[in-house]
């Protein structure tokens, strides 16, 4: 077996997908043994040789394009290895784009990667951050660091991949786990690396070390899986589902980065009609070409591919696999994420739910919403009330550039209250919501008053008359009532992960000496 050191990704087959992985490669005469004491084989996965995209564009400058001829052919292999009653699978090439999801333990590397790293030896974190418009973020470090250097916040992220420094040598100097384990070792180690990762997959001691870190859990019953899948396929009928749910790159069983260009949806055509972005409603509107309703199994049956900036399609997913959506489900909290169910702790879930009702309301309460009317129409309702003043979209130029600010939506002297309101419909929009609190928290308050005197200006061009005094010196902490107001939804009924945020926000200002309320109106 070789000694060179090289990089592995090494895929965990779930014991009751074997023989599905195997009937979909036709493994058979196809397949070549293993050298003893390896048990397995290998399948190699040729492709046809092609003219890459830019050939063409580099021909139409030449004097004589036709000495310019060029093909590629991107070859791959699959490695399976049998080992202490279960199957591994190496992947070399862009093998691994043709595992599906379904075959794979989701959290084999991530579940070693964990157990592994120590929290001061970490290099690379990537996120997907479910309360914050779900998006994906990945944070480097130039040499191993401790995790409070980075910006992951565990109350609202779910912790796709960990790169570090193992604290076993056997592993390499480096380790990437997700639901791939990304390795560099002489092969000729294998079967010893194969027999130690099934015993640190196995451990939970991570929870020691990460004690906040499985927040979510990935939801193995597939009875349950059913039961929740049925739930969202009724609401994408109803159209419920569309209006909270939002679509994402899936990227949690990546072994290699890339920058993902544009999508194409449905079957990749030699021109296939591109879109820069993921959205529900490029998905709605390709079901509409094809004559299908919304539902979980046109979901899964629905193509996207992902393409890099040179329109070269780098994988591709079920639209399933792209969706981020909230759902409670006989009294728990679950998550879908890249094409897995996570349920939310309980423990968790209860902390989060016992600090969000302790929120106490204003001094001073807002006219009640009519439930149609805009956020911007409820907020000019709410200024023309006597002792009120109106500040939505009166925008504060501050910090250079085109940065801009509102001090709050409505503003109650009297009490010193400043509201500040939001329709939360999704957890993004709570996300709002809450950072337009801590901006103004931050910036009011600073001890630099320089933001105060831009405020002081905004309220002589649009409140003349208006004490502004108060501005010409800090505000002190508790002296103010920074209130969030939620238009329509009380608190128990606000997305679990506008709740989240919601109750850090709440916390964070607190132990800043900061009083905070919470108004449904």
């Amino acid at each position: 077996m070789a000694e060179q050191s090289i990089p592995l990704s090494i895929y965990l087959l779930r014991s009751d997908r074997v023989g599905s992985f195997e009937a979909a490669l036709s493994v058979g005469t196809a397949a070549l043994p293993l050298v003893p004491p390896l048990d397995g084989y290998a399948i190699g996965l040729p492709s046809a040789p092609r003219t890459p995209e830019w050939v063409p564009v580099v021909q139409s400058v030449l004097q004589s394009p036709a000495g310019f001829s060029m093909v590629g052919q991107s070859v791959a292999a699959f490695l399976v290895v049998r080992q202490g009653g279960k199957t591994f699978v190496l992947t070399f090439g862009y093998a691994w784009a043709k595992l599906d999801d379904d075959w794979l333990e989701p959290d084999f590397g991530r579940r070693i990667a964990l157990n592994l790293i120590p929290p001061d030896q970490l290099v690379e974190i990537h996120v997907e951050q479910i309360f914050a418009k779900w998006h994906v973020a990945r944070e480097r470090a130039p040499r191993a660091s401790s995790v409070q250097e980075f910006g992951v916040q565990f109350d609202r992220d779910l912790v796709a991949s960990v790169q570090g420094v193992p604290s076993n040598s056997q592993f390499g100097k480096k380790i990437r786990g997700a639901t791939s384990l990304r390795v560099e070792v002489p092969f000729s180690q294998l079967t010893d690396l194969l027999k130690e990762s099934i015993t640190y997959f196995e451990s939970d001691s991570y929870k020691k070390k990460w004690p906040e870190i499985d927040n979510m859990k990935v939801v193995t019953d597939e009875a349950l899986v059913v039961q929740l899948e049925n739930q969202l396929d009724g609401e994408l009928k109803s159209g419920q589902a569309q209006k909270k749910m939002v679509m994402f790159t899936p990227a949690y069983r990546k072994a290699d980065v890339w920058t993902v260009d544009s999508y194409v949806y449905g079957r990749m055509t030699k021109t296939p009609a591109t879109t820069p972005y993921l959205l529900v409603d490029g998905w709605l509107n390709y079901l509409a070409k094809i004559n299908r309703e919304p539902s979980v199994e046109a979901a899964k049956e629905s193509l996207i591919h992902l393409m890099d900036e040179g329109k070269e399609a780098v994988d591709r997913c079920s639209a399933f696999q792209c969706f981020g959506y909230e759902l409670p489900f006989a009294g728990r909290q679950y998550i879908l994420s890249s094409g897995i169910w996570y349920e939310v702790a309980i423990d968790f879930l209860n902390k989060v739910n016992k600090t969000a009702s302790k929120i106490p309301p204003p001094k001073i309460a807002l006219p009640a919403w009519n439930g149609v009317e805009t956020e911007g129409e409820f907020n000019l309702k709410c200024g023309l009330v006597a002792g009120f003043l109106s500040f939505d979209a009166k925008n504060i130029a501050f910090g250079g550039g085109q940065s801009k600010f509102e001090f709050c939506d409505i503003f109650h002297p009297k009490s010193k209250t400043l509201y500040f309101a939001k329709i939360p419909s999704k957890s993004s929009g709570m996300s709002h919501l809450v950072e337009q609190v801590r901006r103004t928290a931050e910036l009011l308050f600073s001890t630099d008053g320089a933001y105060r005197k831009q405020l002081t200006k905004v309220f002589q061009k649009y409140h003349k008359g208006a004490d502004t005094d108060w501005l010409k010196t800090r505000p002190k902490h508790g002296e103010w009532n920074l209130c969030l107001v939620s238009l329509g939804k009380p608190i128990p009924k606000l997305p679990f992960f506008g709740r989240c945020g919601l109750v850090k926000l709440y916390s964070d200002l607190r132990e800043q000496g900061h009083d905070v309320s919470f108004l449904t109106v």
